[in-house]
Order: C-alpha cells, then sequence, then structure tokens
C-alpha cells in the first residue's frame, strides 16, 4: 500500500489546528479516522509531519570497511573459497553473508583453471 502524500499530512494538520473534529477531517480528506488521529498523534508526540521512512532488515553485519577488506581478499587471492574468505574476515558471519557481500559489490571468485581433461577412449 502506497503512503498518502505529504501534502494531505499538512492539510490534516491544518484542519486540526482549525478545530476540525477527527470524524469531519477524514470525510473531507477520504482518509480513515484512525489515519487522521496517527497523524496528529505523530505530531503531538514526536513533531514529525512526513512520512516515516520504514526500515526492512537488520543493519548489514559487513559494513563499507569490511566490505572494503573482503574487496581487498579477492584480490590477493582470487581463487580462495567463499569458507577461507569467511575465516579471514574479523567479525563471525556466515559463508551466504560472505557471498552476498560479494554478489553485491559485483566481485566473483576466479578459480584456476584445471587441468585438460584426459582423453580415454578408441584411439
Amino acid at each position: 500500500m502506497e503512503a498518502y502524500p505529504s501534502k494531505v499530512r499538512e492539510l490534516i494538520l491544518d484542519a486540526y489546528e482549525q478545530g476540525m473534529k477527527t470524524k469531519e477531517i477524514a470525510r473531507r480528506f477520504k482518509v480513515c479516522k484512525s489515519y487522521a488521529r496517527g497523524v496528529k498523534q505523530r505530531w503531538q508526540e514526536h513533531q514529525l509531519r512526513g512520512v516515516i521512512q520504514q526500515k526492512h532488515g537488520p543493519d548489514p553485519l559487513l559494513d563499507t570497511v569490511r566490505r572494503q577488506r573482503l574487496a581487498d581478499l579477492v584480490k590477493e587471492t582470487p581463487d580462495v573459497t567463499l569458507e577461507e574468505l569467511r575465516r579471514q574476515l574479523d567479525v563471525p558471519v556466515g559463508v551466504t553473508t560472505v557471498w552476498r557481500a560479494l554478489n553485491d559489490m559485483k566481485l566473483t571468485l576466479k578459480k584456476s583453471p584445471c587441468t585438460p581433461a584426459n582423453r580415454t577412449g578408441p584411439t
């Protein structure tokens, strides 16, 4: 669901300042009463007139400094495994976290080429 525009929030707060009741405000701006009350309450408690920026999920364990360290490790030893990278970092993270960080940074682990396959079969 999309947030109401900031203009609607401003109009609701202006209407409360003019002495209008919640029911009238909700009908006038075509919003539910609980939304109008929430805008007023947010203003009274936090002095916030705009949209609250929502955060989705926890902060990443690998911050900018650690990501740079990870990139340096990949540059030094491009054939290292994810498990080896995980052990070399100074923060306890899983292999998946290392993989996601590398994927976000568009880095890949380049493996050394294998030896050519043996030719078997009729000569």
